[in-house]
């Protein structure tokens, strides 16, 4: 763990996270001890004043929060503010805490709402936080570059501790600068891995907090975290086998001008998990189309990277919430999602038995949210973002931070081991044996994965059951696994050889190559003609789908056909022998491993 052993501030360590002597005064006139500036000439904090003061309401149901908001529109409303709590005769009433300012207390008075006025954590800790780092600004040396046991950490303390497990452990662990904040401030993180040099294929795992400046303890779970993989590889079996078969990537702070001045916004005052881009193109709830600094910075690394599982660490709720938040249904991977959110609520009692179900929500279910991290990277990278909301607290005690850390250490091992769970494995060329960029495709499931394209490997989260594959490349015959079963728990392998289009001599077991032609006519009444050729013989099947992915005709089921074109008349009629109504079906024609699909249209 961090602080067993005395602390040396290397001179290898980077400039980036070293003080600059100057002092500034910030906060009231009667500081002894100025705030001292960073390298780059910018407050190690701010003093934060509170215009407003939490309240406890309670509500009958949804709608009734609903109406609320809209006669007194609270501008500090966020969905961390809604609990649950069950009455007497078995239903689930809500509570809600905002914060209020003077004028909003009495606008709901007003409206009829009796409320409580409860004690305000947040702005109690905020004190005691900045009366600290005064404290260790007046002791100077290592007490101020790198903080103390049982405290929260200025955002330069992150630095030099992130830098300092480099120092110690770099075999495993590498520091990397992601970006800027608006004020110019580095965002920092930590690479941990048993293949630092990154030459080996392995599942990339990303965990990031602290996107609302005033919601630190996720922060401060990280470092934790980052401590307690680097100090226990080699030594504890778990560990060793998370930093031999993972590459761990923590970023602690993802809003360090939100965080120095105490505000849940960061320095131009937008919320950064709602400024991300809405998969459905609307508008997010910051309400407005400008991307922050922060926001482009992190979609940057996202896009760099080949992410299969991520979490961004939240408070003020205790619950690990999962996509979609902004819509309803639910994602094409939903038990994936699932599963995934209670490999970490299952292994933290209080989490999971606590006012949420197992202690996990699909986000909407919680409440409609536009523009979140984990929304827009689950649509434009495919990686499974879950929200960890770890204290109902937003800013709980510093000496309650060891006994936080201890309720989420295993959840944290396991929830990283899930990276593997489902299927995994690696593509390549059948004649070069190089890896190759894929994407594969789980039949009935709309959301493909893709290969890294330097290794080949791919992971897809699947919930326990049996799937049909699909694997393709351009320049590439698609190949077909069918019968995969999947356990939740386990990994299942599926290494797939693509060969060439272009191949003139193909390995023996090759897939056949198939074409699915155009039918005749299309639109139709009352029959078209589906056409195909394929190069040798081979054994086919073709069937009719209609839309909703149900088998609706078996043209040919698994005969072996020989090679060349051929035609066969579908009349528009189900294997009942029942004419279907008009709409757009699909053919799909599997020759050997080889699957080629056409939409065609019936009107009747």
């Amino acid at each position: 763990m961090r602080y067993k052993r005395p602390w040396y501030f290397s001179s290898l360590l980077p400039l980036f996270v070293l003080l600059a002597i100057g002092p500034i005064a910030i906060g009231s006139a009667e500081d002894s001890v100025p705030v001292p500036l960073d390298a780059k000439g910018l407050p190690l904090w701010e003093h934060r004043s509170f215009t407003d003061f939490p309240v406890h309401i309670e509500l009958e149901d949804r709608a009734a929060l609903d109406e609320l908001l809209r006669q007194v529109p609270v501008a500090s409303f966020h969905r961390e503010q809604i609990d649950f709590m069950f009455a007497a005769d078995g239903a689930r009433r809500i509570v809600f805490e905002p914060r209020v300012t003077g004028d909003e207390a009495a606008a709901l008075t007003r409206a009829g709402y009796q409320f409580e006025r409860i004690e305000d954590l947040e702005r109690l800790m905020r004190g005691e936080i900045e009366r600290t780092w005064k404290r260790q600004a007046g002791k100077g040396g290592e007490t101020q570059k790198l903080g103390a046991a049982g405290t929260y950490h200025t955002h330069a303390q992150i630095g030099a501790l992130l830098a300092q497990i480099e120092s110690d452990h770099s075999a495993i662990a590498d520091t990397f600068v992601w970006g800027q904040t608006v004020q110019g401030r580095s965002l920092w993180g930590v690479r941990i891995s048993s293949d630092i040099s990154n030459e080996r294929a392995k599942p990339e795992v990303r965990l990031a907090s602290t996107m609302h400046g005033n919601e630190p303890p996720g922060m401060e779970m990280l470092l934790y975290l980052a401590d307690y993989l680097t100090d226990n590889y080699g030594t504890d079996s778990t560990v060793t086998y998370l930093v031999d078969n993972f590459e761990v990537h923590i970023m602690p702070l993802l809003n360090p001008d939100g965080y120095i001045a105490g505000t849940r916004t960061n320095k131009n005052r937008i919320d950064l998990n709602r400024n991300y881009p809405v998969p459905d193109g609307t508008i997010g709830g910051d309400f407005t189309w400008t991307e922050q600094v922060e926001t482009i910075a992190f979609k940057s690394y996202g896009f760099s990277q080949n992410f299969v599982i991520s979490e961004n660490g939240h408070s003020g709720a205790l619950v690990v919430n999962y996509p979609w938040d902004y819509k309803n249904p639910r994602t094409p991977d939903d038990g994936a999602c699932i599963e995934l959110s209670l490999e970490y609520s299952s292994y933290n009692l209080p989490m999971y038995n606590g006012s949420f179900p197992q202690g996990i929500t699909n986000g909407y279910d919680w409440y409609l949210v536009k523009g979140s991290l984990q929304d827009w990277a689950y649509e434009e990278t495919g990686c499974i973002d879950v929200t960890i909301e770890y204290s109902n607290t937003k800013w709980p005690d510093a000496t309650l931070l060891d006994g936080l850390w201890d309720e989420n250490r295993e959840s944290f091992l396991h929830w990283i081991a899930a990276a593997r769970f489902g299927l995994n494995g690696v593509v390549t060329d059948q004649i070069t044996g190089l890896p190759i960029s894929a994407t594969i495709q789980v039949t009935g499931n709309s959301k493909a994965v893709s290969t890294d394209p330097d290794r080949g490997d791919y992971y897809k989260l699947l919930d326990t059951g049996t799937y049909e594959i699909i694997y393709s490349s351009p320049g590439y015959l698609s190949d077909t696994l069918s019968g995969v079963s999947v356990t939740w728990g386990e990994g299942t392998v599926a290494e797939v050889a693509l060969v060439p289009e272009t191949a003139t001599t193909l390995p023996p077991g090759a897939p056949s190559v198939a074409r699915l032609e155009k039918n005749r006519p299309n639109p139709f009444n009352p029959a078209t003609s589906i056409r195909f050729e394929i190069d040798r013989p081979t054994t086919i099947s073709l069937m009719i789908y209609d839309s909703t992915g149900r088998l609706v005709r078996q043209l040919i089921d698994g005969e072996r056909i020989p090679a060349g074109s051929h035609a066969i008349v579908w009349h528009g009629i189900d294997n009942r022998e029942s004419p279907v109504s008009s709409g757009v079906y699909h053919v799909r024609l599997i020759a050997g491993r080889r699957v080629e699909s056409r939409a065609i249209t019936l009107i009747r």
